[in-house]
């Protein structure tokens, strides 16, 4: 038996004395009195209040918005938790193109942000609302956060919060899907974030240089 069904078996039960005839008019009559437009409406603002109070919850507490971050989307990458994170990624792809930084701004459709302790891009391609870049094995990527997601990222360990620059370190290996095109790779530890529209994808440097690299991209 179930909750419900022992609250009604004890309901039945439960000796009540009888109720006066004129108070139950009387309540009858208050609850026919409220139009149901008004008591939707009160409902409403109930949930709405109280949905507040749940996500200033979250944006005050940093693992708790990490929890939830596994299982939603951070920009143009959607994390999905879940299965065996692989062991070890091979090294990080590097840029082939050698676009400038305005050839890249044309084709992308906007001017990429550059990060200002790290100089000129040893490489840089592009294609509309995309932008990848190369110092070495660091490789930064920055892309329109649409309505569908550009990457998937999947099988990882963990994720962390990182509050300096509101993003998301995924600290394993882990796969990476590229959504449009299906193409599928092992990738090492990353830095996700995401600032005025436009998610950054930083792979390559540990959560410390990561971080720093990030904080100082404009």
């Amino acid at each position: 038996m179930n909750l419900e069904d022992e609250l009604r078996t004890l309901g039945r039960s439960m000796e009540v004395p009888p109720v006066d005839s004129e108070l139950t008019a009387a309540v009858l009559a208050r609850v026919a009195g409220v139009p149901v437009r008004r008591r939707l409406r009160d409902r409403w603002r109930a949930f709405v209040a109280g949905l507040c109070v749940l996500l200033a919850g979250l944006a005050l507490t940093p693992p708790v918005r990490a929890t939830v971050a596994e299982w939603l989307r951070i920009g143009g990458v959607q994390a999905v938790p879940g299965g065996a994170a692989p062991r070890s990624a091979p090294p990080v792809p590097s840029v082939s193109g050698q676009l400038s930084l305005e050839e890249a701004a044309r084709v992308a459709g906007f001017t990429p942000a550059l990060p200002k302790d790290l100089g000129a891009p040893s490489a840089v391609d592009a294609s509309p609302g995309f932008v990848a870049m190369s110092w070495g094995g660091l490789r930064l990527e920055q892309f329109r956060s649409g309505i569908s997601p550009l990457y998937l990222k999947q099988h990882y360990d963990a994720l962390e919060y990182i509050e300096a620059v509101n993003g998301y370190w995924f600290s394993t290996p882990h796969e990476l899907l590229l959504v449009n095109t299906q193409v599928l790779r092992i990738a090492g530890p990353t830095l996700v974030w995401e600032r005025t529209g436009t998610t950054f994808r930083l792979e390559g440097a540990d959560k410390q240089r990561a971080t720093q690299v990030a904080a100082g991209t404009s």
